[in-house]
């Protein structure tokens, strides 16, 4: 039998290769675990206890950022910030992810979609990830801060080290990739803020896109800082292109692999909004981000010392057979309002803010391949992403007539 610190780890290729089954054993047996892989930290798996957590901000802080590594308080942006800093910081970009807003970017959304198909369609095979799901949300991030599509690959090669931090006990000096990606990153960010501001002092022509948002509000009587909308490209890139690359590849994978499923899909597409939540249900793209609780506390017979990093487990708690019905099963004609009660998004005041965008990607992206690939299907074996807290693929190659 194992010893009890060996049942979890994000690094370990059990887990890696079937959370769900390790998810159901910790909810069973260690609802509270404790871990010193790679570093000491604590995992809540039951969706009770991850929920109630989740909605406590005093007791359960954010300060120390969401990864595994304690940042410094004060430098980190939504995710890495408590309130009253937090609710300063969504109203500062929430305009950008107004509904109104976000249904403008549909028509542009559907044409890039269709446009992606159109150079690789006659292939009759290819990578999905690669040419197809990463491509989608990396432009929508281009339009959004205004930076050349071009350069999406470049951004790529930086967002994947990035996620792979999170669960990295030395976070950005965890390895050299990942010092040499936020190095870069912040090289290139630095100087397109720079210009951008230089264009909006003088009155010069730019875009009214998130970038100028992030230059021009104000709260608490003062503009952003440089190094808080570093900090907000650094988040929106990551959070906003990888989670919902990672979305769209599980779900074509999903289908592909129940193609019942996929049939009632094709024929109803009524049931599109289902079939993005219950993929977001089912293979929640991040498995779980890290707070830090802020007294010493004991949970299930396991105590926890203040200011330990406590992982909250989205994926376990959207498995949770106490929280739904048949969990393991992969079902699409699940009531839409009861799937949107999945913790994929977060919860409470943290709730993903571009939930909404990446819905609608999915929804686009999904509708696109029923319209122009209907008989997609697996082509050999995918590759799993390298990032511990993510789940997905970093290839998916597929086939079609």
């Amino acid at each position: 039998m194992r010893d009890e610190e060996d049942i979890f780890s994000f690094t370990d290729e059990n887990f890696q290769k079937d959370p769900a089954s390790t998810f159901a054993f910790l909810r069973e047996k260690y609802p509270v675990y404790h871990t010193i892989d790679p570093a000491p930290h604590f995992t809540l798996t039951r969706e009770e206890d991850v929920m109630q957590a989740l909605r406590d901000e005093k007791m359960w802080s954010s300060k120390y950022g969401p990864g595994l590594a304690f940042s410094e308080p004060g430098i980190g942006v939504l995710v890495s910030s408590d309130p009253p800093e937090h609710t300063n910081e969504r109203i500062a970009i929430s305009r950008i992810f107004k509904p109104s807003v976000i249904e403008k970017m549909e028509s542009d959304i559907t044409e890039l979609a269709h446009t992606l198909i159109d150079s690789f369609a006659e292939n009759k095979s290819g990578d999905i990830i690669t040419e197809f799901a990463a491509p989608i949300p990396l432009t929508v991030m281009c339009w959004m801060l205004g930076t050349p599509t071009a350069d999406i690959e470049l951004f790529r090669s930086w967002v994947l080290p990035m996620a792979e931090a999170v669960a990295y006990s030395g976070g950005r000096e965890a390895t050299d990739e990942v010092k040499t990606a936020y190095r870069d990153f912040f090289t290139y960010f630095e100087s397109h803020i720079e210009k951008r501001k230089e264009a909006v002092e003088s009155g010069g022509d730019y875009p009214k896109d998130l970038l100028t948002r992030l230059l021009t509000v104000a709260y608490e009587g003062r503009n952003l800082s440089t190094k808080e909308i570093l900090g907000f490209c650094q988040f929106l890139l990551v959070a906003g292109s990888e989670t919902t690359t990672l979305m769209i590849g599980n779900i074509i994978h999903r289908l592909m692999e129940n193609p019942e499923q996929f049939e009632l899909l094709k024929n109803d597409r009524s049931l599109l909004p289902n079939a993005i939540e219950e993929s977001l249900r089912y293979d929640a793209p991040v498995h779980g981000l890290f707070r830090t609780n802020n007294i010493r506390m004991t949970m299930h017979g396991k105590d926890i010392p203040k200011n330990s990093k406590v992982c909250m487990m989205f994926a376990s708690a959207n498995r949770d057979p106490k929280a739904w019905d048949d969990p393991n099963t992969f079902n699409i004609t699940r009531d839409l309002a009861d799937l949107r009660n999945h913790a994929s998004f977060g919860v409470g005041s943290h709730y993903c803010l571009g939930a909404p965008l990446s819905r609608l990607e999915g929804s686009i992206a999904l509708n696109a391949i029923i319209q122009r690939l209907p008989n997609i299907r697996n082509n050999g074996e995918p590759i799993r992403t390298t990032a511990g807290v993510l789940k997905g693929f970093s290839s998916l190659p597929v086939r079609w007539d």
